[in-house]
């Protein structure tokens, strides 16, 4: 039986995977009041929760600044629910997806996406005239992550008069994404010295490109852990946060100094299934409940006392060695989710909660759509 409106969380089936709307709403503010701040749009990556309603709240929080996607089934889910004003930040490739995108371009207000070479510049102005309809245009650089994106220099402003002498497509902007800066700084003085050069990076290919007789009306950037700080560029006209509503563990990792475990929004709530010894349990939640992608185990969110140590597909492995407390079957644990996108990705269903009871349910509606 599924979650009721209203129903004491204590009630629910377990595991379950709960929003903190407060935790959630505060969150978004933060964020809100940065872009105010330093003048930039805040875009959401919706690729984290997957849900229009989510997607919408968004929108509407920041002003109506539209959102990001990373799949084309993704773009679908949103459009159909009425979001539009949708940043696809992927490169489409392949007939039917060509065919897909140049007809959401038409169903939407507004609808861009990406290329970083010649080959996805022209398949996508075949395919813009093939369906006569002109589609708006990010350029990928790379500012430092070396996944996709065209180095900057001059191959960047050959790119970007390539798509402005294209007769189907629209020179929207750049998008500069800085995620590599996580893997290298430590503090917060090097996530604000090394989100700094990759904007000025980003802001030596924009002058380039505007040298060309080209305008750059939009420069794109920024993770949850990074738009805090490249977000204060003056180049940077828009940041394209995803996490930042629920955070996680790898946030609360990564930025001790601005995350605590009350700004952690996603946690999964468990039961205990077995106390086998003095020194151990196991919960109801392993990982296909909570997604181990990255290093981080989920942690604890109310205590400090017991470590999830090992997960096996339907079991999760508690160390209580360090706790004075008794633990019985049926006990209810809490945990903040290792990695917030990966996780939600496995369920069906985000259970809003407030004061301890159920108040809203996020299907996670794009779960899955991969193409």
């Amino acid at each position: 039986m599924g979650p009721t409106i209203y129903q004491p969380v204590d009630d629910l089936e377990t595991p379950a995977l709960l929003g903190d709307i407060d935790t959630m709403e505060r969150n978004i503010e933060q964020y809100v009041a940065f872009a105010d701040k330093n003048d930039v749009v805040l875009r959401s990556h919706v690729k984290t929760h997957k849900n229009a309603e989510l997607a919408a709240l968004e929108d509407g929080m920041t002003g109506g600044g539209g959102i990001c996607c990373q799949t084309l089934g993704e773009v679908e889910t949103m459009a159909r629910n009425g979001i539009d004003d949708i940043y696809l930040s992927y490169q489409v490739v392949g007939e039917r997806k060509l065919d897909r995108f140049c007809w959401l371009s038409q169903k939407v207000e507004k609808l861009a996406t990406t290329v970083d070479s010649a080959a996805t510049i022209d398949i996508l102005q075949d395919a813009a005239r093939d369906h006569e309809t002109t589609v708006d245009v990010i350029l990928e650089i790379d500012v430092g992550l070396h996944r996709t994106g065209v180095g900057p220099g001059p191959e960047a402003v050959a790119l970007a008069e390539r798509v402005d002498e294209a007769a189907n497509l629209e020179f929207d902007g750049v998008l500069a994404y800085e995620s590599h800066v996580k893997a290298e700084a430590e503090t917060e003085s090097e996530f604000d010295e090394l989100c700094w050069e990759a904007m000025e990076l980003a802001q030596n290919v924009v002058e380039d490109i505007e040298a060309a007789g080209i305008s750059v009306e939009e420069v794109k950037v920024g993770g949850t852990a990074t738009s805090g700080y490249s977000g204060k560029h003056p180049v940077v006209t828009e940041i394209n946060p995803g996490m930042y509503p629920f955070n996680d563990v790898g946030e609360l990792e990564l930025r001790p100094w601005e995350v605590s475990k009350d700004d952690c929004a996603a946690t999964v709530l468990t039961t205990v299934i077995s106390v086998p010894d003095d020194d151990r349990l196991i919960v109801d939640g392993g990982s296909k409940t909570f997604s181990l992608d990255k290093p981080q185990m989920p942690v604890p969110k109310n205590r400090d006392d017991i470590e999830y140590v090992n997960a096996s597909e339907e079991h999760g492995w508690i160390d209580t060695s360090a706790s004075d407390e008794s633990f019985a079957v049926g006990d209810r644990l809490e945990f903040i989710v290792p990695h917030v996108c990966t996780t939600i990705n496995l369920h069906d269903l985000i259970i809003g909660v407030r004061d301890d009871r159920v108040e809203e349910f996020w299907a996670v509606q794009a779960r899955g759509k991969v193409r």
